[in-house]
């Protein structure tokens, strides 16, 4: 599974190949991304993105098989689903379609391909044949696509062209730096605290999803200044010693620094062991990609470590046989 990993090179030339091949017309009130687990990532990160620079449009990120009703024919939705077959996505698409949005779906294959060929919407395909949540960069940068081909530019291709020279000289530095994680997590095998600052709680999401879906552990996430009105407490009289910590810092960012440094006082007054992911790059995109990049390789080796197939997700494969259950009956 490193392999897929390690293919986002590939996957972000790949989406470089398609630039220019997906616009729509006219201004929309506001960007809406839907999906679920890997999928639905890539509206957190085009959120965390928009956040961090003067774009004009609001960006709304929705992981349910319901819209919110604020959303309207005014909006511009990006349907993410990897499969192009998660039943909760499908019926936010549909609900999106009914409403008379706007939009454009990104998938590698499935119900929502066929769909949208049939109906004539825009539709990028990304790579078939791996583990969804490996898709990331495809699936991020497909969106990033139209909006730039659209007149709605968020990141611009020359940047997507910086990003792919960045990870090739960066790999194998997130190699190594992932391969310290996995060691020092399981040699501290406490419950994970993932410790970060705004604008990176997208990065504590995705690596706690990364080590429950690859290593198979449940993880914590701890963002700051947030933390400091709430979480600090409850280090306070903790049931358990047993908890382990890793810290995702911006280097850049002075104040992000402090409000960590102050977190790991906390921490280690309670004996907690505390390692440092520093971000490396010159922009969000580039942070966010390589902080990515290091926490899916950490959760794969980690799980190696473990003796565990990282591919393997029991407890999603029972949820999606009874989902239809779940959500369709009356």
């Amino acid at each position: 599974m490193e392999d897929y990993y390690l293919g986002w090179i590939e996957q972000i030339e790949r989406a470089l190949s398609k630039w220019g091949c997906c616009r729509v017309e006219g201004r929309p009130r506001m960007v809406v991304v839907t999906g679920m687990g890997g999928s639905g990532c890539v509206g957190d990160y085009l959120y965390t993105i928009a956040s961090t620079r003067d774009y004009g449009l609001p960006v709304t990120v929705v992981k349910s098989h319901r819209l919110p009703g604020f959303i309207g024919s005014g909006d511009l939705v990006f349907t993410i689903s990897y499969s192009g077959n998660t039943l909760e996505t499908r019926l936010a698409y549909m609900e999106a379609l009914r409403r008379g949005c706007r939009v454009v779906v990104v998938t590698s294959n499935g119900y929502l391909e066929r769909d949208a060929r049939e109906k004539g919407l825009p539709c990028i395909t990304v790579v078939k044949g791996i583990a969804p949540r490996t898709a990331l960069p495809e699936m991020l940068l497909a969106v990033l696509n139209v909006l730039d081909t659209s007149g709605l530019t968020l990141v611009s291709r020359k940047e997507i062209e910086k990003l792919r020279k960045f990870l090739k000289d960066s790999m194998g530095r997130a190699y190594n730096e992932a391969v310290e994680i996995a060691e020092y997590i399981h040699e501290n095998p406490g419950v994970l605290v993932i410790a970060t600052h705004t604008p990176y709680e997208v990065l504590a999401i995705r690596g706690k999803n990364e080590f429950n879906e690859n290593s198979k552990i449940p993880v914590k996430t701890d963002v700051a200044p947030e933390w400091a009105h709430n979480d600090i407490v409850g280090w306070e009289k903790p049931y358990t010693r047993e908890w382990t910590v890793l810290e995702i810092i911006d280097p850049s960012d002075p104040v992000g620094t402090r409000l960590v440094d102050f977190m790991e006082e906390i921490y280690r007054g309670n004996g907690y062991p505390v390692k440092k992911l520093l971000l490396k790059g010159e922009n969000i995109l580039e942070k966010l990609v390589y902080g990515s990049l290091v926490l899916g390789l950490a959760s794969v080796k980690l799980a190696r470590l473990r003796g565990i197939d990282p591919l393997e997700t029991r407890n999603i494969a029972r949820y999606k046989e009874v989902v239809h259950t779940i959500l369709e009956k009356p």
